[in-house]
């Protein structure tokens, strides 16, 4: 009884927000919003993706994405975007080897300094927090269609 009645309460909240517009449509503010969290997640595992694979290339430079929160005023809602990917020149270190052939005069080469576990702990951490969206969003489409289907 109280989950018809919760789910009624939802159709008729539905009903008068599309009424309105989709600037009050609370389900598609919260597919907006999570579909911008999933690329911002998708751009978090690239960039890991690339420090690991080339953690043992020299002279590349390690990346770190910078998140900002974005406000849109004509929705009244607060997304997450990507606001640089960084190049970070302090996650250099010198590595003695004369025999490469990108060595320097003195045998020197420019090694990323790269902690695999931790990338990898970033790289896991992104992949959750972008399977939780993607739940996220599955549950919302959902919720759409058994509005629409109690609707007919």
């Amino acid at each position: 009884m109280v989950r018809f009645f919760l789910l009624f309460v939802l159709v008729i909240l539905s009903a008068v927000e599309s009424r309105a517009g989709t600037k009050n449509d609370a389900l598609a503010r919260s597919q907006r919003i999570l579909t911008d969290a999933m690329k911002a997640n998708n751009v978090r595992m690239r960039v890991a993706a690339e420090n690991m694979a080339n953690s043992k290339t020299a002279d590349y430079v390690p990346k770190s994405v910078e998140m900002r929160a974005q406000r849109d005023r004509r929705t009244n809602t607060t997304s997450v975007k990507v606001r640089n990917i960084v190049r970070d020149k302090n996650k250099m270190i010198k590595v003695h080897d004369p025999s490469h052939p990108k060595a320097d005069a003195q045998g020197m080469l420019n090694m990323p300094k790269i902690n695999p576990l931790m990338t990898m702990m970033d790289m896991q951490r992104a992949k959750g927090d972008s399977e939780r969206a993607m739940k996220s969003y599955q549950m919302t489409t959902d919720m759409r269609h058994r509005t629409i289907k109690l609707m007919n």
